[in-house]
């Protein structure tokens, strides 16, 4: 499960390094991740694959760390599907064969 993370700092030393930790030590890996400053600190956008762990709890302890001051989840998780998922969805769009029909073959011999 994929998802993206705001996450507002203090200006302060390692709070980026026990941000960074913590994900790691939650078992989710950082696919994508950019920073910039903002006027009372930094802002890291993150997304973050969760590999199925719970996204709330994450945000949670996110939210605990010293000097972060917010973190937003800007987007929920996009289900994953496979290909039968989308064939039996467009499956009804599909032109179906012309049915010839059977000769019928006698029961019993």
């Amino acid at each position: 499960m994929t998802t993206h993370f705001e996450i507002r700092f203090d200006h302060s030393e390692g709070a980026l390094l026990r941000c960074l930790g913590l994900i790691q030590r939650r078992g989710c890996t950082i696919t994508e991740m950019a920073m910039r400053p903002h006027a009372d600190g930094q802002v890291l956008s993150a997304v973050i694959d969760t590999h199925g762990r719970s996204v709330e709890t994450l945000l949670r302890q996110i939210q605990r760390l010293h000097d972060v001051t917010s973190v937003r989840n800007h987007e929920q998780a996009l289900p994953h599907h496979s290909l039968a998922d989308y064939m039996r969805a467009f499956s009804r769009f599909l032109p179906t064969p012309a049915r010839t029909p059977q000769p019928a073959t006698e029961m019993g011999r």
